[in-house]
C-alpha cells in the first residue's frame, strides 16, 4: 500500500493496541484521539508519528476535526473500540448508560468520513444488551449511512495471542463487499488430537509457557518501583513468539508487580496452577467475593482473559503468576496480551494494568487489519 491511500483514523484509541495491529498491516494512523490522560500519554510515547489529541470526543465536530487536521487527506478507515464498561458482563448493563451511547458518536464520524471501511471492537456483553436490541440498532444506524456491516466474534488464540479472550467486531464497508470477509486464524485448538494432524493443521494454541517462559525466574519490582528501571534478560529467547516480544528491546520495562502481604503470599501458596480459592485449605478460604477469584494460571494452557484488574488477585480471572506467589506483573500481562516488550505503559501501576487489560491484543487487531487488506486490497 502506498501512503497516501491508507490512512485511518483511531478514535478511543486507548494505550494503542489496535493502532499497532493496523499499523504491522501497512496502515497509517493519521489521528488518534483518547480522553484518559494516561492511555493517551502511553499512545503518544509509542506511536510519535502519530498526531494523537487528548480529548472528549462528545465535545468534538467533524468538520472541525478535517479542516484542522486532515486537510485534503482522504481517510480510507475509522477505528476504534468506544468504552464498553456498560456493556461489560460484570459492569452495569443498562441499555440507558450514557457510556453506551459513545457507539453512536463513532458512527457519526463513519457518517462524516465515509471511510471505506471501519472496525469497531467491544466487549461479547453487547450482544445480550437490550434482548439483542442494541447489535440490532448498531446494524440498522450503519444501513442508514450507507455501510454494510458484518458482525464477527474472534478469539484471541485463534490469531497467535495465548490468550482465551474474546471480542466482538463489527467491520463495515460502503456496499456489499463485507459480505465475503474472512479473518484467517493462524492457530487452532488441537492440544487433544495432535495424533491425528494433518499437514495442513494449524499450529495449537499458544500457551503461557510460550509466552514467558523466557522470564519465568526473573522476579519483578515490588517494592521501590520508577519508569526507567529495567530487568535484563537472564535467558534467551525461548519461542518464536519471544523472539517476537523481545525485537529491539534491551530488557524488560515495566515489570512491576503489587507488595502482596505475607497472608496473600500464603493463601496464594496454596493454590495449585490452574485452580483457584475453591482449592484452598479450611484455614485459608475466604467468605466471601466472586467464585473465579484467587485464580493461578497453567503454565500449560492459554491464559484466562486479561483485565484490566489482572493485577489483583481477588480479582474475578486468573491472574496469579504460574510459579511465583504473587500476580502477575504488568509486562507479563502486556506479553500475553502480545504486545511486544519495548512497548511502554504511563501512569500508577493501577492505570498500567488497565492500559495492558483494556487494550485489543496487536495480534488480534493484525490479523483483522490484514484480512481488510486483502478484500479491499488498498
Amino acid at each position: 500500500m502506498s501512503e497516501k491511500n491508507n490512512i485511518i483514523i483511531d478514535l478511543f484509541c486507548g494505550a494503542g493496541g489496535l493502532s499497532l495491529g493496523f499499523e504491522m498491516a501497512n496502515f497509517k494512523i493519521d489521528l488518534a484521539i483518547e480522553l484518559e490522560e494516561n492511555y493517551y500519554r502511553a499512545y503518544k510515547g509509542n506511536h510519535p508519528e502519530t498526531l494523537s489529541l487528548n480529548k472528549d470526543i462528545t465535545d468534538l465536530n467533524c468538520k472541525d476535526i478535517s479542516n484542522k487536521y486532515l486537510k485534503n487527506k482522504e481517510i480510507v478507515g475509522i477505528i476504534g473500540g468506544p468504552p464498553c464498561i456498560g456493556f461489560s458482563t460484570v459492569g452495569n448493563r443498562s441499555p440507558d448508560d450514557p457510556r453506551n451511547m459513545l457507539i453512536f458518536y463513532f458512527i457519526q464520524w463513519i457518517e462524516h468520513f465515509k471511510p471505506k471501511f471501519f472496525v469497531m471492537e467491544n466487549v461479547p456483553g453487547i450482544l445480550s444488551m437490550g434482548n439483542g436490541k442494541v447489535v440490532e440498532k448498531v446494524f440498522n444506524l450503519y444501513k442508514e449511512i450507507g455501510y454494510t456491516c458484518k458482525m464477527e466474534v474472534l478469539l484471541a488464540a485463534d490469531y497467535g495471542v495465548p490468550q482465551l479472550r474474546q471480542r466482538v467486531f463489527f467491520i463495515g464497508t460502503q456496499g456489499n463487499s463485507v459480505s465475503s470477509l474472512k479473518i484467517q486464524k493462524t492457530n487452532e485448538n488441537n492440544s487433544e488430537e495432535k495424533s491425528d494432524l494433518g499437514k495442513n493443521a494449524l499450529p495449537s494454541y499458544l500457551t503461557v509457557q510460550d509466552a514467558i517462559s523466557d522470564i519465568l525466574s526473573i522476579e519483578p519490582f515490588t517494592k521501590k518501583r520508577t519508569d526507567d528501571m529495567i530487568k535484563k534478560y537472564s535467558h534467551q529467547s525461548k519461542t518464536r513468539y519471544q523472539k517476537y516480544l523481545r525485537k529491539s528491546s534491551t530488557g524488560l520495562f515495566d515489570h512491576f508487580a503489587p507488595n502482596h502481604s505475607e497472608l496473600v503470599m500464603k493463601r496464594i501458596s496454596h493454590i495449585n496452577q490452574g485452580n483457584n480459592h475453591s482449592s484452598l485449605p479450611k484455614e485459608y478460604q475466604l467468605k466471601g467475593g466472586y467464585p473465579n477469584i484467587y485464580g493461578r494460571l497453567h503454565l500449560n494452557k492459554p491464559a484466562d482473559t486479561i483485565t484490566g484488574n489482572c493485577g489483583c488477585v481477588s480479582a474475578p480471572g486468573r491472574f496469579i503468576h504460574p510459579t511465583q506467589n504473587r500476580a502477575i506483573s504488568i509486562r507479563e500481562a502486556a506479553r500475553l496480551q502480545s504486545f511486544p516488550d519495548n512497548y511502554r505503559f504511563c501512569g500508577s501501576m493501577r492505570d498500567k494494568y488497565k492500559q495492558v487489560g483494556n487494550a485489543v491484543p496487536p495480534l488480534m487487531a493484525y490479523a483483522v487489519a490484514n484480512s481488510i487488506n486483502q478484500l479491499l486490497k488498498i
